[in-house]
């Protein structure tokens, strides 16, 4: 039987990694395309996804691939802001180039589409199923739902094969610590090495997010793209909510670090969303998916990540 094979579109970054690891291990043969290839990596291949050259070099240099998993985009919501028109043409505009080179080209191969749950906009309900409203609350939001309902059309449309995936919060080692839990993690460990003082500046607190490792959610992606039905959405998350007060006050216990807290002003948004919380019943039916890493060992893996980059001297 002929291995699957796969391109990964961002395949440089913190989830491609995973997931490029993920698929080699189970077998598959797997291609890369990023802004950047690394030097010597024959499997990779340096494409702008937001050009039709691009897309063309990166589906030419993958070959005859079964499925392509895209996850190149534009991901910061700030960035989104005061650049609203790039983070259109790259999420957007990149995602139509790239699905209509591949249903001109590999009509047969599957599309796994890397969505966001911030297509949602601030709940209308808890928890949040993929029958929510999509009212996206920043450009970033808004090239995301325009990525997701042009896959949804095409797949309806019978024109190509799609899954569409909307992760909520996910982090791990190695992700930058401009993300919350990593910026905890790294606070903390330099606490522990003496860098700075015992004391963490933070944003807001009191706001609940649903959490899942890296790990688990390259396995959903995985699991989508073998189980998944066409056309359909699936929200990739844990289903539970934490307060991040609690996840820092966990991050204590584990470390046994000992730390004030310093709410910063620069660090709070001026319109947090209090709850996001999903459910992924529909993605456990269909695929048969479970998030499988405790969130203990997540935040311990991220104490640990930055424990090694001190004594490495990152």
């Amino acid at each position: 039987m002929t291995a699957p094979r796969a391109l990964v579109t961002g395949s440089g970054g913190f989830v491609g990694r995973r997931l490029r690891a993920l698929l080699e291990a189970s077998g598959w043969e797997v291609a890369g395309a990023d802004l950047r290839a690394p030097g010597g990596a024959a499997d990779h291949v340096a494409a702008d996804l937001s050009t039709p050259e691009g897309v063309d070099a990166a589906l030419g240099f993958a070959g005859e691939v079964t499925h392509v998993f895209h996850l190149a985009a534009a991901t910061s919501v700030a960035d989104s802001l005061k650049r609203p028109l790039e983070h259109l043409r790259i999420n957007a505009g990149g995602t139509i180039l790239l699905a209509e080179a591949l249903r001109a080209r590999r009509p047969g191969a599957r599309l796994v589409y890397i969505g966001s749950a911030e297509v949602y906009g601030p709940p209308q309900f808890l928890p949040m199923t993929e029958a929510h409203p999509l009212a996206p609350a920043n450009p970033y939001a808004v090239s995301k739902a325009a990525a997701d309902q042009y896959c949804a059309w095409l797949a309806a449309a019978g024109a190509l094969d799609v899954v569409r995936l909307r992760p909520f919060n996910h982090t791990g080692p190695g992700q930058p610590d401009v993300f919350v839990l990593p910026s905890f993690a790294r606070q903390i460990t330099e606490v522990a090495a003496g860098l700075r003082p015992p004391v963490l500046r933070t944003g807001n607190l009191t706001v609940r997010r649903d959490f899942l490792h890296v790990d688990d959610v390259v396995r959903a992606y995985l699991a989508a793209a073998l189980r998944g039905r066409s056309g359909e959405a699936y929200n990739v998350c844990s289903g539970v909510s934490r307060r991040l007060d609690e996840a820092l006050d966990r991050m204590r216990a584990l470390s046994g670090v000992s730390f004030e807290v310093a709410p910063d002003p620069a660090l709070h948004r001026p319109a947090d969303i209090p709850e996001l919380r999903g459910s992924a019943e529909k993605l456990r039916t269909d695929t048969g998916w479970e998030p499988a890493i405790p969130f203990d060992t997540l935040l311990g893996e991220l104490l640990d990540h930055w424990r090694r980059r001190i004594a490495e001297g990152w």
